[in-house]
């Protein structure tokens, strides 16, 4: 009977130990990468009229690209030149 017990007590120590690195490996998820042209209009958008405005439009998911997209849509040629 201690036999029986001690076995499954090293068998437990053994699953909790491999738990714990798995658990390690899964709690932070990796940030989601920066957009150097959204920080740019953030930093513009209290010195520029047509920074600030572009700033109200975009959101979180858009991307560089249709950031600057939006940019000539509007017409704001010097803030694109600016961005880039």
């Amino acid at each position: 009977m201690a036999k029986a017990k001690k076995t499954i007590k090293k068998a437990v120590h053994s699953v909790k130990k491999k738990v714990k690195k798995v658990a390690e490996k899964v709690v932070t998820p990796p940030a989601p990468p920066t957009s150097k042209v959204r920080d740019k209009i953030k930093d513009l958008a209290g010195q520029r009229r047509d920074a600030s405005i572009i700033w109200e439009e975009i959101t979180d998911n858009h991307s560089d690209e249709d950031i600057r997209e939006l940019i000539r849509s509007k017409g704001f040629g010097t803030l694109l030149g600016n961005v880039s």
